[in-house]
């Protein structure tokens, strides 16, 4: 009972950074001209795993839809990620104070190349900055 008493807090310590995040949506710029992009983020099975949901859509209506799990690995934090195309892609998240640094692979459809991918979150008021490769930053901000 001790060890599983500790797992969960050391679960629950590693997956601190994402407690701002929970139980709210937040908006920003897709990577399409004109989209929206929503995320909202939740805690999954008593703060073992974060679950974040997100919805692209253009003119309100959705036209992509794709779902990450971060969840505790020691004191490291891994993802898997899918999405409404069948694509897939799994990694790891390092948190250095307000910035957090994603890295893995992705494949974007059922059928394409696995690739290489990076991302960097920076916590600002009321949001989270995110860069994706070379694009420019898109701000999300609180959208409840």
């Amino acid at each position: 009972m001790i060890a599983l008493l500790a797992a969960v807090s050391l679960a629950q310590a590693s997956l601190q950074p994402w407690s701002a995040l929970v139980g709210h949506c937040f908006a920003g710029p897709a990577p399409v001209p004109g989209g929206i992009d929503k995320h909202c983020f939740e805690s999954v099975y008593g703060g073992q795993h974060i679950r974040d949901r997100h919805v692209v859509t253009e003119d309100g209506r959705a036209v992509y839809e794709g779902e990450s799990l971060y969840s505790a690995k020691g004191s490291q934090v891994i993802f898997t990620y899918w999405n409404s195309l069948g694509g897939l892609g799994t990694g790891k998240a390092n948190v250095s104070g307000d910035r957090w640094r994603f890295s893995g692979t992705i494949h974007a459809t059922a059928t394409s190349v696995e690739e290489p991918m990076t991302a960097d979150w920076t916590m600002v008021p009321d949001g989270y900055e995110v860069i994706e490769g070379k694009e420019p930053p898109r701000l999300f901000k609180l959208a409840d």
